[in-house]
């Protein structure tokens, strides 16, 4: 009987071991780990800091493009579109309201943060801009 008990225990121990948690991003979809709603801080320049909220969703014409709604503090119901890739999201000449995006956005290895970097060109010379995305 005791031989049996050990069998089971030590099946037990091997069988738990072998589990593995599965990360954020299990489905191995590049734009997963940025879907989320984010608290953003933003500075241009030499401006005090804004803030505002943004929605991330997937893009459903796309397995490698996110939508950025209420990016740049225009409101909800007006985005832009960047490329996922790693941990990077990419925007890439995006127009809205009359202005023109170009940057990278970097996700923190916990994936609770996204700090970017990009430039905002409203036909008058390009500004650089940095903003901080925090998870609620």
């Amino acid at each position: 009987m005791k031989r049996i008990l050990l069998l089971l225990l030590t099946g037990t121990v091997i069988y738990i071991s072998s589990c593995t948690k599965e990360d954020n991003n299990s489905t191995g979809d590049p734009c997963d780990k940025f879907i989320d709603t984010w608290h953003c801080k933003e500075t241009i320049e030499l401006d005090p800091p804004t803030y505002y909220d943004v929605d991330i969703s997937k893009d459903p014409s796309s397995s490698s493009k996110v939508f950025l709604d209420g990016f740049f503090g225009l409101g909800l119901g007006k985005g832009i579109y960047a490329t996922a890739s790693g941990q990077t999201l990419t925007i890439s000449n995006e127009v809205l309201e009359g202005y023109t995006f170009n940057g990278t956005g970097t996700i923190s290895s916990n994936n609770n943060s996204i700090s970017w970097s990009f430039t905002v060109d409203d036909t008058n010379g390009p500004q650089n801009v940095t903003a901080t995305y925090t998870r609620f």
